[in-house]
């Protein structure tokens, strides 16, 4: 089965989101970017979901470490704080396939997580 890895200092967050989606997908979490880094050195994940703002490495910047070592993994930003440079540079230097704002509602967020299983389906 294909793993999904969520990315949040905001363990809270990642935790609340694994009890949602457990039933539908494989989850696994990360409290921040060096943690998720990581678990890329010891798996492979279909899609990565990231917080934006985390100490130590933004998303922006996690993720486009993610597109270096898993260039097939795709890569989702979830995020409370959205304004359009963000978004730019989240499209540009991180390749996301999405980009979602927090609260994100759960129908749009299974249908994001299903098309992002089919793109890294196509990828694959």
């Amino acid at each position: 089965m294909e793993t999904i890895l969520l990315v949040d200092d905001d363990i809270r967050v990642v935790s609340a989101l694994q009890r949602r989606l457990y039933k539908n997908y494989q989850i696994e979490i990360a409290g921040c970017a060096a943690e998720a880094l990581e678990a890329f050195a010891a798996s492979s994940y279909a899609v990565v979901v990231s917080d934006l703002q985390m100490p130590g490495m933004n998303g922006i910047d996690f993720l486009s470490k993610v597109k270096e070592i898993s260039p097939e993994t795709v890569r989702i930003l979830l995020t409370g704080q959205a304004d359009l440079q963000t978004a730019i540079a989240a499209v540009n230097e991180g390749s996301v396939f999405r980009f979602h704002t927090k609260p994100c509602p759960e129908e749009l967020l299974t249908k994001t997580l299903d098309a992002a299983l089919n793109q890294h389906r196509l990828i694959t």
